[in-house]
This record gives C-alpha cells, sequence and structure tokens, in this order.
C-alpha cells in the first residue's frame, strides 16, 4: 500500500475520524482515564488527524510515523506549539517524544501493518515504557484463531470526496479473506483519482495484515512486560459498544494498562482469575514470525 500511503493527502482525505467516532473514542478515553488526557502519543500517527483532536482538546501531543510525506503533512497542519511530530517506527518510536504519556492512541489495526509477532512484542514493550503509571493505551487490532475465516467483499467505500491541493478522488477497499499458511488477512484496494497533482489516475495495491489468536496475543503482552486489559469495544461499529474480551472478537479496540507480567497472562479487568493449577502449566510455545508484503 506504499503508492497509496505515500500520497498522505489522499490518506487524510479518506480516514479523517468521523465527529461520531471522535466521540466515541472521548467516551473510551474518559470512562477508563478518569478525566480529558493531558499528554497524547501516536506511534503512527500519519498525517496526524488523531494528535489534531486531542490537541483541540487542550492535550499535548507527540506522533511519529515512517512515512516521510505523512510527517511532513502532519507539522504543516498542526500549531508548532503543544505538538511534535517526527518520522519514526511504530516498534520504538523516537525517544525525542518523551515518555509519561497518559494516553496512547492506535487505531485502524496500524498493529497489522507490522512484519511479524516480534514487531508487534517490540511495539508494546516500548509502549510500556512510554506509558504514565495510570494511563492507557487504546489500541485497535483483529483476534482470529486458528481455523477462522473471513467473508470476502467490500469492507470500506467512499467517494467521490476532494482532495486538498486540487482534484478528487474515490476508494474501495475489499478483503480477500484469511490466508491459511500465514492468518494474515489478505487486503485489495483501489484508488481512483482525477486531476490530483503528480497522482496516478488508478492505484491498485494488495497487502496482508497480521491477525492475532487470543494465546498469542497473551503471550506477546506478557512478553512485553505485562498489561491489564480494561476493556475492549468493537472495532467495527463508530459507535464503540462493549464486547467480551474472548477468542474470535473479530476486529475489536481494546484499552490496555500496564501492569506485573509476574501474575501471569492478562486478564480483563473484573474477571475471575483461573483457579490455581496443582501442577505446572506446560510451556506455551512462543508467536512464531510472519512476514507480511508491505506497510500501510
Amino acid at each position: 500500500m506504499n503508492a497509496f500511503y505515500q500520497r498522505s493527502e489522499l490518506y487524510a482525505a479518506f480516514f479523517s475520524p468521523s465527529q461520531e467516532i471522535r466521540g466515541s473514542i472521548d467516551r473510551v478515553v474518559r470512562r477508563h482515564l478518569g478525566r480529558k488526557p493531558r499528554r497524547v502519543l501516536d506511534p503512527a500517527c500519519g498525517p496526524g488527524l488523531w494528535l489534531a483532536h486531542f490537541l483541540q482538546s487542550g492535550a499535548e501531543v507527540a506522533g511519529s510515523d515512517l512515512e516521510e510525506s505523512a510527517i511532513a503533512l502532519a507539522a504543516k497542519r498542526l500549531p508548532k506549539r503543544g505538538a511534535k511530530v517526527l518520522v519514526g517506527d511504530m516498534r520504538r518510536p523516537p525517544d525525542e517524544l518523551g515518555t509519561d504519556f497518559d494516553c496512547v492512541i492506535n487505531l485502524d489495526n496500524s498493529l497489522g501493518h507490522l512484519a511479524d509477532y516480534m514487531d508487534v512484542a517490540e511495539h508494546f514493550a516500548s509502549i510500556r515504557m512510554r506509558l504514565a503509571p495510570r494511563g492507557i493505551y487504546v489500541v485497535g487490532l483483529a483476534l482470529r484463531e486458528d481455523g477462522d475465516a473471513i467473508d470476502t467483499g467490500v469492507v470500506y467505500e467512499r467517494g467521490p470526496v476532494d482532495i486538498e491541493g486540487g482534484g478528487f478522488a474515490a476508494l474501495r477497499t475489499e478483503s480477500l479473506g484469511l490466508q491459511p499458511r500465514t492468518r494474515c488477512e489478505r487486503i485489495r484496494q483501489i484508488t481512483i483519482t482525477a486531476n490530483v497533482k503528480d497522482t496516478p489516475a488508478v492505484i491498485a495495491e494488495q497487502y496482508d495484515l497480521l491477525t492475532f489468536t487470543m494465546e498469542m496475543l497473551r503471550d506477546i503482552l506478557v512478553a512485553a512486560g505485562g498489561f491489564e486489559v480494561l476493556g475492549c469495544h468493537d472495532a467495527t461499529d463508530e459507535a464503540l459498544p462493549a464486547k467480551p474480551f474472548r477468542k474470535r472478537a473479530g476486529d475489536v479496540v481494546l484499552v490496555l494498562r500496564r501492569s506485573d507480567a509476574a501474575g501471569g497472562k492478562p486478564a480483563l479487568r473484573g474477571e475471575k482469575p483461573a483457579p490455581r493449577r496443582e501442577k505446572p502449566a506446560p510451556r506455551r510455545e512462543k508467536p512464531s514470525p510472519r512476514r507480511k508484503a508491505s506497510k500501510r
């Protein structure tokens, strides 16, 4: 998806968050943080769409992204005071962005664009170090189990929309289903443009997104140092209704808080702890690396 993502004006036009999803995220953050966030980090910020939202709410914001054009657009749009954006990898956002964030946000399954599960573990460990003691991480991902299937077809369609700088474009995104060998969801994306400067009339791309079994996700969170799952929300509905944190939950937004991994695998707050075993539990296999086609 590099050709699309390198044109940050296109990305901003299609994926600027709606008023409904902004309100839903604000509600989820206030519920688990108890107030508005004061310092917000987006480790895959793109052109700074969510950073702009939290900045308008009075927070100090920081973000990073691998794509230089996205950071250039974010720097252009965001005021210099109260915002800092740098080119950087979400596996380890630049140290210059700081620490002690009371809210980290990473939506739209950006994690799925990482190369493999070791990269995901590195990312979670890095975010854990940047969170304030009672800070929260609001993150989107997909929970699928071996043998699951995803219906193929259109998952997102929009346009034509006006593009900053002139011209207009339409976007169609399709799911090609889960790939049996890699367990990645394969996505095909087609963008049609007209009169958009330095942009092809048609951009057709295909990429894979990582998905996570429940066991794999829990292993990753423990390996990263430990997280408590405060809440689970349905990412397919902009109202973000709560849903059970369990296997095959599908596309979700999780609210995490760092915890001590010594206590074992993370559980949903309020969930009864598992009964103590008389014998040691068998050792679980670590997540095996999975490859992907490209960054979003």
